[in-house]
């Protein structure tokens, strides 16, 4: 029983660690929602396989950082 108690207290501690993350990109895809048209994010975003993802990898970046 202390086994699984230690596993959930660790998940705990894991999720408060990553709310700060977690919560600047809630607050970084509502500025997006607001202020981008979703017709240039699907055009930029949404063909082709390797263009596409290399710039969502390229907008990704410096969101951990």
């Amino acid at each position: 029983m202390a086994f699984i108690v230690e596993i959930l207290n660790e998940s705990r501690h894991l999720l408060l660690d990553a709310a700060v993350y977690i919560l600047f990109g809630l607050v970084v895809s509502g500025l997006f929602r607001v202020f981008l048209n979703p017709n240039s994010i699907a055009r930029n975003l949404g063909r082709g396989r390797f263009s596409s993802v290399f710039k969502a990898a390229l907008i990704g970046i410096p969101i951990p950082l």
